[in-house]
């Protein structure tokens, strides 16, 4: 992992395919959580947690929780442009912030995630602290991400207002 670096934010491109389509014409909300899901195993990847990593660990990151805001359509053939945040990271956790933008920078969604570092030696999944290496690049990751709070969306509570 020598030479990683992590980074205020991490971000990759995608293109809306037509398997993402559902029968309204638009982007359906199955697609985002798959292309919030990629860009994640994407930042696994850039700071260490990759293919290799899992293989010679049996660890990996599990979701214990997510939410999306989904604000405006996508639809087929459309250029995508999503960034990571870590916001927070503990021993064992990284809670990240992700957005996705069009290629005219319009944001169009948003992700909340709580991921857990878990070993799955021995053939029972268990929550594990983070490699060093890797607990070193998130941490520097928290504070180069303290630019973007306060969120205002994400400490909204989901439900109906009681008007």
């Amino acid at each position: 992992m020598t030479g990683r670096r992590a980074a205020a934010s991490f971000t990759r491109a995608a293109t809306v395919g037509k398997e993402w389509i559902d029968y309204n014409g638009h982007m359906a909300d199955f697609a985002y959580a798959i292309a919030f899901s990629e860009t994640v195993t994407a930042y696994m990847d850039a700071i260490g947690l990759d293919a290799a990593c899992r293989a010679a660990t049996g660890s990996t990151l599990y979701t214990l929780d997510m939410r999306t805001g989904y604000l405006r359509e996508c639809h087929e053939g459309d250029a995508l442009s999503l960034t990571l945040h870590v916001l927070e990271a503990d021993a064992k956790r990284l809670h990240a912030y992700l957005e996705m933008h069009n290629a005219a920078g319009t944001l169009l969604a948003w992700n909340e995630q709580v991921l857990l570092h878990v070993s799955q030696a021995g053939g029972q999944p268990k929550a594990a602290a983070f490699p060093a290496e890797v607990a070193a690049l998130l941490a520097l990751a928290v504070s180069d991400s303290a630019e973007i709070l306060p969120l205002p969306h994400i400490e909204r509570r989901i439900g109906l207002s009681r008007s």
